[in-house]
């Protein structure tokens, strides 16, 4: 399964309704999107951007094939400054997953991630193996993946996805936030006094969904 994700930013004074209803034809009509949704973000914790939209494809080719058809709609809508004002963008090949039952509705989170291109492929490995396992101490956590980049653009030169589902947004605010697994162990891959420190640049949004599109 290839994914593209992105969270857009709109212009003062955009036609919010009509965008997104521009935006999901792009999507509805096209045979080579699998799935998709496309919701507004969530204002606690500064949540970015006003809109994630989420799009599956069988592969890669999938997705190049909506990009060159019916996505050159979605590529001028996003580029219209009257309209949108920034998007941050991944596309990628669906990492690795945890579940521990599937949720029909709650909270989606996603965090682009851009490491340090100088750091060594064992680092890499290692914070994309701690980053996975946080699914597994961290009980509000209900389904996970962590995913390379392999087309990104935006704010950051991002390389991974780390995206999770939780059922309410205390588990994301709260239980998520404040365990003591994220900070007392993963938060050194991204604290600049840390000597394992990779992780240059992030971008956070979250949203509330109701369909399975995990």
């Amino acid at each position: 399964m290839y994914k593209v994700t992105r969270v857009l930013t709109l212009s003062e004074g955009a036609d919010a309704a009509a965008l997104i209803q521009d935006l999901a034809a792009t999507a509805r009509n096209s045979r080579w999107v699998l799935d998709w949704a496309l919701a507004p973000t969530l204002p606690e914790a500064n949540a970015a951007g006003d809109y994630i939209w989420r799009l599956h494809f069988a592969n890669e080719a999938g997705a190049r094939a909506w990009a060159a058809g019916d996505g050159l709609e979605a590529h001028a809508i996003m580029n219209d400054p009257t309209r949108v004002r920034h998007v941050n963008s991944g596309g990628y090949v669906s990492g690795r997953v945890g579940s521990k039952q599937t949720l029909t509705r709650g909270i989606y989170r996603l965090l682009f991630i851009s490491l340090d291109e100088a750091a060594s492929a064992t680092d890499v490995a290692q914070f994309e193996y701690e980053t996975y396992e946080m699914g597994l101490y961290i009980p509000s956590i209900v389904q996970w993946r962590i995913s390379r980049i392999s087309e990104g653009s935006g704010t950051g030169s991002w390389t991974h996805m780390w995206e999770q589902e939780y059922e309410n947004l205390d588990g994301l605010l709260k239980t998520y936030m404040l365990h003591p697994h994220h900070w007392a162990w993963i938060n050194r891959w991204y604290d600049p006094e840390c000597a394992e420190h990779i992780v240059q640049t992030v971008c956070q949004s979250f949203c509330r969904f109701d369909s399975n599109t995990f």
